[in-house]
């Protein structure tokens, strides 16, 4: 009998036919009924789990692992980079004064957006007013703010919505607005969401909410389109569903990924982000909640919106994708990434250094890498306005380097006047004894 033929990582086993989950080893084998267990793996360096969610074959878990999974494989966008916004709303209308009591917005030059829920508590003489501004463990209380739309200013509150209201939603701050109606506002101010769809989302912060002008031509285009988007993906998906549960296996969807469409992702891609994230492949996925996601990321795909900029430390480059640890991921927040491909890098005259991927541009410090890339800036023996000695004419001659481009040097020969300095390689540099 030949041996069993493992995926790279030994999480799934070939049968010849397709590849199924491998059975656990002796050491490995639970004394109970296993819990499958989600690790995001997308923010995992050197197997150091990050997020590790208990999921139990929960398709709405399951999804965003695929999500994610799918965010790695570079085949949706991570961030989308410009919003599909729902027609515009008119611009909020700024009032000679407030009273104490008012309910107003404050553009917080720190969070770079406007707080809801502020009220103005007192005016100053000179005119200005005193504000709080709750925050989640806190109030603050902002002493001398004036009227007006730039960040430090206040503006009146959005109007409070109501149950039954019909809005548009930021689906789960993906950047793609879809219609729906308010079903209850907590306490907090949230909203519990019921989408045109069917879905419902709870816990949405007024910043996500526009209202919506039913009787504007343009609103209902924008509905009929987006609606109808969803729906050719959902139908896309449902011809895999023969049952009608609202699902399709992991199984399912790794055929799809691997031999469907003009570009189908390489097997080892898809076992490997799927193992990564802990997919199993008899776990279920929500495909109405993935369809949603899908129009989501395809509606920044040809922004030209400048890319994210995420900070990295602890950097290395491992088989073309940037390892380290990331401060303030939009999507990941804090803790160890792991990027999809490099597309390029590039220093600054610091050596900071800016790595492209698809979705986002790291920025790594000049001291921010574990193991610095070969072309890095601090890999050359010679920096500016360095003493060495050069070679000309099979003499060697006193001389300064005035610039470095990679592995070439401006130099200027001590004594003789700028008219003699000439850029040289690296051979026919020496360093001074």
């Amino acid at each position: 009998m030949t041996d069993p033929v493992y995926s790279p990582d030994g999480k799934f086993m070939w049968t010849g036919t397709e590849w199924i989950p491998a059975p656990p080893t002796a050491e490995e084998a639970p004394a109970s009924p296993p819990e499958q267990v989600l690790n995001m793996q997308d923010s995992v360096v050197g197997g150091d789990v990050v997020h590790s969610t208990v999921i139990n074959n929960d398709p709405v878990a399951v999804t965003s692992a695929v999500i994610a999974a799918l965010q790695q494989m570079g085949m949706v966008n991570q961030t989308p980079s410009a919003p599909a916004s729902p027609p515009p709303t008119p611009e909020v209308v700024l009032p000679a004064a407030f009273n104490v009591g008012d309910h107003v917005e404050y553009h917080s030059p720190t969070n770079a957006r406007w707080l809801d829920r502020c009220k103005v508590v007192a005016i100053n003489d000179d005119g200005t007013y005193r504000i709080e501004v709750p925050k989640s463990t806190r109030v603050e209380t902002k002493h001398a703010v004036v009227i007006g739309s730039a960040p430090g200013t206040i503006r009146p509150a959005s109007p409070p919505y109501n149950a039954g209201d019909r809005v548009f939603v930021d689906w789960k701050g993906y950047g793609h607005y879809y219609p729906g109606r308010i079903a209850s506002e907590h306490d907090d101010h949230t909203f519990m969401i019921h989408f045109d769809d069917g879905d419902v989302e709870d816990n949405v912060e007024w910043g996500r909410i526009e209202p919506m002008q039913e009787d504007s031509a343009e609103v209902q285009e924008y509905v009929e389109n987006v609606m109808k988007e969803e729906q050719e993906l959902i139908e896309a998906f449902q011809v895999f569903d023969a049952d009608g549960t609202g699902t399709i296996s992991a199984q399912k969807y790794f055929e799809i990924l691997t031999e469907v469409g003009d570009e189908p992702i390489s097997v080892d891609d898809v076992l490997e982000e799927f193992a990564a994230l802990g997919i199993g492949m008899d776990s279920e996925i929500d495909y109405r909640e993935l369809a949603k996601y899908m129009v989501s990321s395809e509606a920044g795909v040809e922004s030209e919106q400048p890319k994210v900029e995420v900070i990295v430390r602890d950097a290395e480059i491992i088989d073309g994708r940037l390892k380290g640890y990331a401060y303030a991921h939009p999507k990941l927040g804090e803790g160890p990434v792991s990027t999809s491909s490099i597309l390029g890098i590039t220093y600054d005259e610091r050596a900071t250094a800016r790595v492209e991927t698809r979705n986002t541009m790291y920025v790594v410090g000049p001291t921010g890498w574990t193991t610095p890339p070969a072309d890095h800036p601090f890999n050359n023996p010679y920096s500016a306005g360095e003493q060495v000695k050069v070679e000309w004419k099979g003499e060697w001659w006193d001389s300064l380097i005035r610039e470095v481009a990679g592995q070439k040097y401006l130099i200027h020969y001590v004594g003789f006047d700028s008219s003699w300095d000439e850029w040289v390689g690296s051979e026919r540099i020496q360093k001074v004894s």
